[in-house]
């Protein structure tokens, strides 16, 4: 197996000599075919490419889906880009990309630098903000990225599940056989005469019934049964109350299940699921059948293969993030949910909605204390000289070796929110890589301040600490922890200036 290992947000090209990081024949391979045909074929695509694909049966898994992310800004959301000189850029998307049987793409976060003995990141950033996210705690492997991936399908399945049940229990025609005295469908002549002879009361026939308890619902069973038997198994069914609720509703409608059944159940369910009310189910049924057969996972093309890749889009992680710890801080601000189309504002009279991922409006005691918080991983924070992959334009302050940019497209955006919520103030929240055993959340000097109308447009730079092969992940958790309180300070202390 060949792994080419990268970053993400890498706009730097990097070459292809400094991309590999393991393989067993130990000779780096030459940038030509048939390599370079498989590279070529994901190149430039971007995780909603996949997401489509993904629809009409290939086997990726998009965090999140097309379905819940119509809007994932494309300029960065790319996969990566293979250059002419063998070299590659990335964008916002982390995760696993299998091309054939003997290549790997990992893209792992810029925050994740420590390796595992295979050369592989321990990948701690990406796994405290999926479980901060996803609501499970449990301490994640830091083997091989084969492994990993097995830890980041736990992670999904409350999710998936949450969002199947809430277009209800699946249900199906299912054909059952009876031997009964009760008749409801044909009789099975044959059957009849093998069971019931003499006659001792009593028919065999079939019938065809409307069902919660059918092979979906079976698969979706086994994959509980599955999971209770991991060691965080708890952590992954009883991350909340409405995850307890679905597992719940789950075992209740399929009282036929038999732990010896679930090789037959697996085979049962190999095609996609295609009924046109219960969507969210395809991305569960391939969800389930990625864990249950997580012994013969591989990235091969192949239909007998069950997984070709994992994606998670990084800035939607970061906003869930960011979601996640305002409101277990009860900021009171509103999460302008783009994914549920709730909480927007409109930039123009009958116009379509907008969504800035986090505002306050204006109160009916103070017109002047609206304002408005948007959640970007780009690298708008460079500490001590570090250089910036991205350009900025001429805005840059410093302080102390801190560099803080501004990107014209994001300026542009923060003064249309401004204005249209009549806003004195807009916030860019973004992480930056922290050496410093302090893990300062870091703000500008000076904000920048709009002509016109007026209002203030400054960045909070949250750390993400640089651990080392000896930090553990409870150590590095205890760490964000603090962070976050940090954050929320912050953050508070914006919205009481406003």
């Amino acid at each position: 197996m060949k792994i080419i290992s990268l970053k993400d947000n890498q706009f730097q090209p990097v070459e292809w000599d400094a991309a590999w990081i393991s393989e067993k024949d130990g000779e780096k391979p030459s940038f030509e075919d048939p390599l370079k045909s498989k590279l070529e074929n994901i190149s430039e695509k971007s995780i909603m490419d996949l997401a489509s694909s993904a629809e009409k049966g290939d086997k990726f898994i998009v965090f999140p889906s097309k379905s819940a992310k119509s809007d994932l800004d494309k300029s960065d959301n790319f996969i990566f880009k293979l250059t002419s000189r063998a070299s590659f850029q990335t964008g916002n998307v982390m995760g696993f990309i299998g091309l054939g049987d003997d290549v790997q793409v990992q893209i792992t976060s810029r925050f994740d630098d420590v390796k595992n003995e295979d050369g592989t990141a321990k990948n701690f950033f990406l796994h405290y903000m999926l479980q901060k996210v996803c609501n499970v705690a449990f301490a994640p492997k830091t083997g091989s990225a084969e492994e990993q991936i097995f830890d980041f399908l736990y992670y999904l399945f409350p999710g998936y599940l949450k969002a199947a049940c809430a277009q209800g229990i699946y249900r199906a025609y299912v054909t059952r056989e009876y031997n009964d005295s009760n008749v409801r469908g044909p009789i099975d002549v044959a059957r009849h005469i093998r069971y019931n002879m003499p006659f001792n009361g009593k028919i065999a026939y079939h019938t065809r019934e409307y069902t919660t308890d059918n092979k979906i619902t079976q698969l979706v069973r086994h994959t509980i049964e599955y999971i209770r038997t991991l060691k965080y198994g708890g952590a992954v069914l009883k991350a909340n109350n409405d995850v307890r609720d679905d597992v719940s509703d789950i075992i209740a409608s399929t009282p036929s299940y038999s732990k010896g059944s679930r090789l037959q159940v697996i085979s049962q369910n190999l095609r996609p699921v295609t009924h046109p009310y219960y969507t969210a189910y395809e991305p569960l049924r391939k969800l389930c059948l990625a864990i249950l057969l997580h012994k013969k996972l591989s990235y091969g093309m192949s239909d007998n293969r069950p997984i070709t890749g994992i994606l998670f889009d990084g800035a939607s992680l970061w906003e869930e993030y960011l979601a996640k710890v305002l409101k277990e801080h009860r900021s009171g601000l509103i999460h302008s949910n783009n994914r549920e189309k709730k909480n927007g504002v409109k930039l123009f009279v009958g116009g379509h909605d907008y969504y800035p991922d986090f505002y306050k409006k204006e109160s009916a005691d103070n017109a002047q204390d609206a304002v408005v918080f948007d959640a970007k991983y780009k690298r708008l924070c460079t500490v001590n000289g570090e250089v910036s992959d991205e350009t900025s334009d001429d805005s840059k302050e410093n302080k102390n070796g801190v560099y803080f940019h501004y990107k014209l497209e994001d300026l542009r955006q923060m003064l249309a929110y401004m204005h249209c919520l009549k806003a004195k103030k807009t916030v860019l929240i973004s992480p930056y890589r922290c050496a410093d055993a302090k893990r300062e959340v870091l703000v500008p000097d000076e904000p920048k301040i709009a002509t016109g109308y007026g209002g203030e447009v400054t960045i909070i730079a949250v750390p993400v600490p640089v651990y080392n092969s000896k930090t553990d992940w409870d150590d590095f958790k205890k760490e964000m922890e603090k962070i976050e309180d940090s954050l929320y300070a912050k953050v508070e202390g914006q919205i009481l200036m406003s």
